[in-house]
């Protein structure tokens, strides 16, 4: 009986270790030591049948041990610790597999940040890039979009001072919302909708400030690109692009200066909370929209007369003063998406598809000659929570 228990034991023991041997193979690992992580990328156009494809690479040891020739460029001062490299090719994966040929690490996309399309790319199309990033395995959905006016390379070699390289920084900057911020899945999205427009952040390096001061560290104005049916036909100011925001629902952070109705001086406003709402409605064959914006804000600074601490009415034109600013700004960006550029980069088109699916699915095909002629109107809602502790200019004495 012991004997027979001992074999049962052993041929047990055999199995196990068999299959643990099985369990422990690493034949198809890939070391951090043997990849290129990318952390951004620059699509421009090269000629009318070829593109460049540049990539910004992390280097995970001291910029000193950089070397620096004509093919192998670092993208900044002392504490830079990437550095960017480029090729040619008729497509992303044409060029990709040439810059392969240029590196000794295998280039690696699960650590790309942002993905930024020159303008030359953007207007003549960006469809199969896009169909390449949605493909491809390594690519991330999270990635952030941007359009930059000129070669996107210049964005990637920018020089940074606050964070390691300038995919961090743009990273940085769409998770603040303070600008349009829209990943890789967004744009996917947006150009397979029912309005097939979308809208990308649009950059413009500036000069230097002065030759004293010639810092060009993350020195970019922010405006929005405009696509419809994957190509760029135009752009949104800075200005305008705030209103765009309020439209989308996408606007987080935001100081708001107006001057109020018969005073002089200026009030700031923080936006605490900011709601958007649309209300679609089809009666008698005509589209309408109902714009509702509700936002929570904080008196920031007063150089007006108004005494926000204690007088409720100087509260009420302070925010009557919002209400104005905010829809001027909405009613800008409408006016420029329906008249100039009519595409539909707010998602009336979902709005309406989700309220009304039969008439939707009737007109569908109209909605290029529908948009434009949609009725909006605007109701803006500001409230003013906290007006401050003190009102100084109000109670110093003539």
């Amino acid at each position: 009986m012991i004997i027979r228990s001992f074999g049962h034991t052993m041929r047990l023991s055999w199995g196990l270790g068999l299959l643990a041997l099985l369990l422990t193979g690493c034949w198809d690992r890939n070391e951090v030591n043997d990849l290129a992580l990318i952390t951004g990328a620059a699509i421009d156009k090269h000629d009318n049948k070829t593109i460049e494809l540049t990539v910004q690479i992390f280097v995970p040891r001291g910029s000193s041990n950089i070397s620096m020739d004509s093919g192998l460029k670092g993208s900044g001062g002392g504490s830079q610790s990437s550095y960017v490299k480029s090729a040619f090719g008729i497509n992303l994966a044409d060029a990709l597999s040439h810059l392969q040929e240029k590196l000794p690490r295998k280039l690696f996309w699960g650590h790309a940040e942002v993905i930024i399309f020159g303008e030359a790319v953007a207007r003549s199309g960006i469809r199969d890039d896009l169909d390449y990033f949605m493909r491809a395995p390594q690519p991330r959905e999270r990635a952030y979009m941007y359009v930059s006016k000129g070669e996107a390379r210049n964005i990637l070699e920018l020089n940074t001072k606050l964070e390691r390289n300038t995919a961090e920084s743009l990273r940085e900057i769409s998770k603040s919302k303070l600008t349009l911020s829209v990943t890789l899945a967004d744009l996917a999205q947006m150009l397979g909708g029912g309005s097939r427009a979308a809208a990308l952040p649009y950059m413009e390096l500036t000069a230097p400030l002065s030759s004293n001061n010639p810092d060009k560290s993350e020195s970019f104005i922010n405006a929005t690109a405009v696509f419809k049916n994957d190509k760029m036909i135009g752009k949104i100011d800075d200005s305008t692009t705030r209103g765009a925001l309020w439209l989308r629902n996408e606007i987080k952070q935001a100081v708001v200066t107006v001057v109020p109705e018969n005073t002089e001086g200026t009030v700031s406003a923080n936006l605490i909370k900011s709601k958007t709402t649309l209300e679609p409605i089809i009666e008698n064959g005509k589209w309408r929209m109902n714009v509702w914006i509700h936002t929570e804000d904080d008196a920031l600074q007063n150089t007006t007369e108004l005494n926000l601490v204690e007088d409720s009415n100087a509260v009420k034109t302070v925010e009557k003063a919002l209400n104005a600013d905010i829809e001027n700004r909405v009613r800008s960006a409408l006016d420029k998406a329906q008249h100039d550029l009519q595409a539909d980069i707010f998602g009336f088109a979902g709005e309406f598809h989700r309220a009304y699916p039969k008439e939707w699915k009737k007109n569908q095909q109209r909605w290029d000659e529908l948009f434009p002629t949609v009725e909006v109107a605007i109701h803006s809602d500001a409230k003013m929570l906290r007006p401050g502790l003190s009102s100084i200019r109000a109670t110093q004495p003539e």
